[in-house]
């Protein structure tokens, strides 16, 4: 195994984290709200916020760091259809992650201390958060696409 492999290797992985976990969190966002529990549901954006910081957000780092050298050491250049398409979504998705998907769940964070885990405002904005969330899955997802299929190759 040559150092680009080991890379491929690593990038994949993190790649396989970071979408597997954000297609996760939907499965486990419809048994939550499948239980019409707002204390579940409470539970769930906690343990999402905890996940996403500490394991999602790492991995997608890595998964961009790691493309950028594959480029490098191997046989793909920038301007390549898939790469840029790639690196364009990457970033909407890191933009989104950042700043709207992070400082909501601060917010719902506060909200329910504020109001309670039952109250309407709360549970809507976890509604939000949730099909925010379903955007950037499907983002990833077109990600994942792009990488495998590597149109205009």
């Amino acid at each position: 195994m040559d150092r680009y492999d080991l890379l491929k290797f690593v990038h994949v992985g993190a790649a396989i984290v970071w979408v597997g976990g954000a297609a996760m969190v939907q499965f486990f966002a419809l048994r939550a709200l499948a239980r019409r529990n707002p204390l579940a549901m409470v539970e769930f954006t906690r343990d999402v916020e905890w996940i996403g910081n500490r394991v999602m957000l790492p991995s997608a780092l890595v998964v961009i760091v790691l493309g950028f050298l594959l480029v490098w050491d191997g046989p793909w250049e920038l301007s390549m259809t898939w790469v840029w398409l790639s690196l364009l979504i990457y970033a909407v998705s890191f933009v989104v992650g950042l700043f709207v998907l992070t400082p909501e769940a601060k917010k719902i964070g506060n909200q329910i201390e504020a109001e309670g885990p039952a109250s309407p405002a709360v549970q809507a904005r976890i509604g939000r958060i949730l099909n925010i969330s379903r955007v950037d899955l499907v983002l990833l997802f077109a990600i994942v696409f792009l990488m495998v299929t590597k149109p205009g190759l």
